[in-house]
């Protein structure tokens, strides 16, 4: 690097610290200043400036001296934004709510709404965890969804329901799935067929259908005796639900094994 472009470097470093020193020193004046008006126009220009951490601090301030106020709307409003831009989402949640609650006749009501139900998303977590706020989520679009149905973010609520329910799909799916993975089969069946009823359309019920031939099999092999034909029974039952539900399963060979298997064993049981 020549001389010159270091110097140009240092140049421009020493102007930009000259520049953040004297924000931040105005930053400081405005939030010592007990004039409410020019904190409320600095947090609005500081919101827009994308300078959240400046806002957020001047915004909850002036929550509680506009408070019962014509402006305290506008603060909530942007206060509950300021939060969500920090990726607050459980302030975010709460202000957004207290907005659309105190302030229903706003033009912003129906935003607020959406916004409430869109941080609940926001906070659900992956399939594998507790799914309590998954069920808030859904919870909060359909209450959006029942609100507005003439809403032009109707249609966007929807899709994030859909999303939401296949988590939980995903969930329940693996919590029957583990079952056979421990080897606790008859529960493995009894579990992957609640699935099946409370999610016939999942993508995962072909497989989940292949699963439970798969368990009545080897719970079957299992079993004593006097029990065991029976349950091989259920296993060739298990097969032609298949069949008939999945014709072109790419689960079909394997399951045929299994039916087949299952028959020739209960042909040597003892009449």
């Amino acid at each position: 690097m020549s001389s010159y472009l270091r110097k140009i470097y240092i140049y421009l470093g020493l102007i930009s610290l000259i520049f953040s020193v004297s924000c931040n020193r105005e930053f400081q004046q405005i939030k010592k200043s007990s004039d409410p008006t020019a904190k409320y126009n600095a947090a609005i220009s500081y919101y827009n400036a994308g300078s959240y951490l400046k806002a957020l601090p001047l915004f909850e301030e002036l929550l509680s001296l506009y408070k019962g106020t014509d402006k305290a709307q506008d603060i909530t409003y942007y206060y509950a934004y300021t939060n969500f831009k920090l990726e607050d989402y459980v302030m975010s949640e709460y202000y957004f709510t207290q907005f659309y609650r105190s302030f229903p006749r706003s033009p912003h009501a129906e935003e607020t709404e959406f916004m409430r139900a869109f941080c609940e998303y926001l906070m659900s977590p992956v399939y594998s965890l507790d799914q309590s706020d998954t069920h808030k989520a859904i919870d909060a679009f359909q209450s959006f969804i029942d609100d507005h149905q003439n809403s032009p973010r109707v249609k966007e609520a929807n899709k994030y329901i859909d999303m939401l329910r296949a988590k939980l799909e995903k969930k329940y799916f693996e919590i029957a799935k583990q079952y056979y993975t421990i080897e606790s089969y008859n529960a493995a069946t009894v579990a992957m067929k609640n699935y099946l009823k409370q999610y016939p359309d999942s993508k995962y019920c072909e497989e989940g259908s292949y699963i439970i031939v798969e368990a009545d099999y080897k719970y079957a092999i299992n079993s004593v005796i006097k029990q065991r034909g029976n349950r091989l029974q259920k296993v060739i039952d298990d097969y032609a639900k298949l069949v008939i539900n999945y014709p072109n399963s790419i689960y079909l060979k394997d399951a045929q094994n299994l039916k087949n298997a299952a028959q020739r064993l209960k042909s040597k049981l003892p009449g």
